[in-house]
C-alpha cells in the first residue's frame, strides 16, 4: 500500500498532504517518540497552539484519520477511516459530522452530526445503552423531555411496499401507532392500567385481568361479577350489548345477555340450565311432521277408535314420540309434533260434536213425537 506524503517540519509539526496519495518523501524507520504536542495536516505551521487536553490534533480541510491493515491474506486485513466533516471534494453544503468509514466496502455505519446533544448515546459498564441519559437502567433506556418514541420503518428499496410502526410513550400511556395511515394508535395501554390487563400465556391462552388464562379467552375481575360488551357505532338506535356473568339470586351462577338500551338483561340462564327471556322464542326449526297437513282432504287421518288404539299400544301419542323423565329432548321437534296431534284432537273433536249435534237432534224428534203421542192419550 502507498503512504501518505510525510514531511517533518520545524520543532514538532508535521505536516500531513491532500487526499490524493502519492509516494512518501521522508519515511522514518524504527521507534520514535514525539516529547510534546503533534499537528499533522495540510494546515499546520511553526506557531501551532494546542489546547491543554490534546496531545495531538490533525488540521487541514479534508480531516480523516485512515487505519491501513497490511496483513497478508490470510489475515483480517481491512481498513478503516475516522472522518470529519464534509468538504474538498463537495462545493458548498455537507454534514458537520463525525463518522466511521469502512474503507474497504465503502460504507459509512457509524456517524454523529455536530450539535447532538449530552448523552445522545452512552453505554454504561455493564452494557447497557442510553439514549439521552447516563444512567441506563435496562439494556436500552431512552429518555426524552417529550414523548420518547421508536420508529420501526421498512422502505420499498427492496420491493416491498414501504411501511412504518412507532412505539410511543407519554405521560398519558403507551401506544403503537400506525405512522404511514395518519399515525393512528392500534394499540394503547393507558397510564395507571391494572396489572395483568393483558397476558399470553406460553399455551397461547389470552387472558384479560389474569396471569394464567385457562381457556383460549379468559375474562378476571377480583369481583361478583363481571361481564364485556360488544359495540356496532354505527348501529341505527342500540349500539351495544353486555355478556355478563353474575352470581345471580342463587349464588350458583348466572349468564346474561342485555341489549344497552337502558333495561335489564333480554336472557338469563342459570347454573340448573333453566332459562328466562324477557320477549318471545322463535326457533329456526321446521315441522318436518306435517303439522298442518292433517287439514288437507288427502290426509290419512285414522279414526278415533284406531289413533286411541295406536296411543295405548305405544304408551305415547304416535307422532309426538316417548318423553322419558330425565332426558333432553328436541323442543323445536317436540312442539311441531305435540302441534300436529293437537290437529288430530281438533279434528276428532270436530266429529264427535257432529255426532253429538245428530244425536241431541235425534233426541230433540223423539222427545217430540213421545210428547205427542202422550198428549193424545
Amino acid at each position: 500500500m502507498k503512504h501518505a506524503l510525510l514531511t517533518v517540519a520545524t520543532g514538532t509539526v508535521l505536516t500531513l498532504g491532500s487526499a490524493t496519495l502519492t509516494t512518501a518523501q521522508t519515511v522514518l524507520s524504527g521507534d520514535h517518540s514525539v516529547d510534546g504536542k503533534l499537528c499533522v495536516g495540510s494546515s499546520c505551521h511553526g506557531a501551532e497552539t494546542f489546547d491543554q487536553i490534546d496531545a495531538q490534533k490533525i488540521k487541514g480541510t479534508l480531516v480523516s484519520l485512515r487505519f491501513e491493515d497490511t496483513s497478508g491474506s490470510t489475515h483480517p486485513g481491512r481498513d478503516w477511516r475516522l472522518r470529519v466533516n464534509d468538504g474538498g471534494s463537495l462545493s458548498t453544503g455537507g454534514l458537520n459530522r463525525f463518522s466511521v468509514e469502512d474503507v474497504d466496502a465503502g460504507t459509512i455505519p457509524f456517524t454523529i452530526v455536530g450539535d447532538a446533544p449530552d448523552n445522545a448515546l452512552f453505554i454504561d459498564r455493564f452494557g447497557r445503552i442510553g439514549l439521552g441519559t447516563t444512567l441506563p437502567f435496562n439494556d436500552l433506556h431512552i429518555v426524552s423531555s417529550y414523548r420518547p418514541t421508536i420508529r420501526l420503518e421498512q422502505d420499498n428499496t427492496a420491493g416491498p411496499v414501504a411501511q412504518i410502526f412507532e412505539l410511543e410513550a407519554d405521560d398519558r400511556g403507551f401506544r403503537i401507532n400506525d405512522a404511514s395511515n395518519y399515525n393512528d394508535a392500534i394499540f394503547q395501554i393507558e397510564d395507571g392500567a391494572p396489572a395483568y390487563a393483558l397476558s399470553i400465556a406460553g399455551t397461547g391462552n389470552v387472558g384479560f385481568g389474569t396471569l394464567s388464562p385457562s381457556a383460549p379467552l379468559e375474562l378476571s375481575r377480583d369481583d361478583t361479577y363481571n361481564y364485556f360488551r360488544i359495540t356496532a357505532a354505527q348501529a341505527a338506535i342500540n349500539e351495544s350489548v353486555d355478556i355478563t356473568f353474575t352470581g345471580g339470586p342463587l349464588g350458583t351462577g348466572e349468564l346474561r345477555y342485555n341489549v344497552v338500551d337502558g333495561d335489564g338483561p333480554e336472557m338469563k340462564l342459570n347454573a340448573d340450565g333453566d332459562m328466562q327471556i324477557d320477549g318471545t322464542l322463535t326457533t329456526a326449526g321446521s315441522c318436518s311432521v306435517g303439522c298442518d297437513a292433517v287439514f288437507e282432504a288427502d290426509y290419512p287421518l285414522p279414526s278415533i277408535e284406531d289413533h286411541l288404539a295406536e296411543t295405548l299400544a305405544l304408551g305415547h301419542l304416535p307422532n309426538v314420540g316417548p318423553t322419558r323423565q330425565g332426558e333432553p329432548w328436541d323442543m323445536t321437534d317436540k312442539m311441531g309434533r305435540v302441534l300436529n296431534e293437537l290437529e288430530h284432537a281438533h279434528l276428532y273433536i270436530g266429529q264427535l260434536h257432529a255426532q253429538n249435534s245428530a244425536q241431541a237432534a235425534q233426541i230433540a224428534a223423539l222427545s217430540a213425537r213421545l210428547d205427542a203421542i202422550e198428549a193424545d192419550d
